[in-house]
């Protein structure tokens, strides 16, 4: 679905060049639905220097200010709530970035001065253009000198995994994973939603085992697949607290499926599994007799 290194690639070499002068003590990262995505990837790799936010509504937090740099990102560039975001930007002349295909974000980047991260034209979904959007991100950051992260040249990516897309059916998937997981949870949350046309939910653990678990009781069995995220190189608490809701879950009767991230590298886990949730995702949306390429639903509401 995604070609990681060829995207991760075309996005580092779009991004190569622009650079702002100043020291940054925050970054700001706006964007809504699939154009968040790069930030939450980023944020996963747990790079050092890296002091970073997710705007996700109009304008811009008050603290912002002129050590804070703006990093607006659109896939289509006809986000209202980032150009928002980048027009109170330049209004406060606080240091910004527009990362975008094109559309009205890069209109008034070019008209106001803001340097522009032009993106590759691809005709796909926002949630199918992470790796030109995270390669650029990554790239953009290593120019600041905020993060002394390199774009790899390399992924090993490894089997996509079993296909469980049929145990799903009608049911509304639940994921669940660690705290340290949470954006990769809401990922395949997000996948289900766009990709599958259904209902969809993550929680992470701790946090889950003190309130959520509640709804889950042997009569509502056929209600929800729980989807559990695990990673085996984590704290060992956490690994010990999905495997207790696993069997928690087993003992209760409900399906369910873990998933061990796999890879050498926290970018190759990463990568490995949003291209699973895809995958699957994809499978479920024929199951169910949609086009997981449309977003008809969205944009009636957005225009509306």
């Amino acid at each position: 679905m995604i070609n990681w290194l060829k995207q991760l690639m075309e996005g580092k070499h779009v991004a190569e060049s622009v650079a702002v002068k100043g020291q940054f003590k925050r970054v700001i990262f706006c964007g809504l639905g699939g154009s968040a995505m790069p930030a939450e990837m980023v944020s996963m790799l747990w790079l050092d220097g890296l002091n970073g936010y997710i705007q996700r509504e109009y304008g811009l937090p008050f603290w912002a200010n002129s050590e804070t740099l703006i990093v607006c990102t659109s896939w289509s560039g006809n986000t209202e709530e980032t150009i928002s975001s980048l027009t109170a930007a330049v209004a406060k002349n606080i240091p910004a970035v527009a990362v975008t295909k094109g559309g009205k974000l890069a209109e008034l980047a070019v008209s106001a001065g803001v340097p522009l991260i032009r993106l590759p034209e691809d005709k796909s979904p926002a949630r199918l253009g992470l790796g030109y959007l995270t390669g650029a991100l990554l790239t953009l950051l290593h120019n600041f000198a905020i993060i002394d992260y390199i774009v790899p040249t390399g992924l090993n990516l490894g089997p996509a995994g079993t296909s469980f897309s049929s145990r799903i059916g009608s049911k509304i998937p639940l994921i669940y994973s660690s705290y340290q997981w949470r954006y990769l949870a809401r990922f395949w949350k997000i996948s289900f939603n766009e990709n599958s046309k259904i209902h969809s939910f993550s929680n992470y653990f701790p946090e889950a085992a003190h309130n959520e678990i509640a709804g889950f009781q042997p009569t509502k069995q056929d209600f929800y697949f729980p989807i559990l995220l695990v990673d085996r190189s984590e704290a060992k608490a956490d690994i010990e607290k999905l495997e207790k809701f696993a069997n928690f879950l087993r003992d209760q009767g409900i399906d369910h499926t873990v998933i061990d991230l796999a890879g050498r590298s926290r970018l190759e886990k990463i990568a490995s599994n949003y291209s699973l949730a895809i995958s699957i995702s994809f499978e479920l949306a024929h199951q169910l007799g949609v086009n997981p390429l449309t977003g008809s639903t969205i944009e009636t509401f957005k225009q509306s």
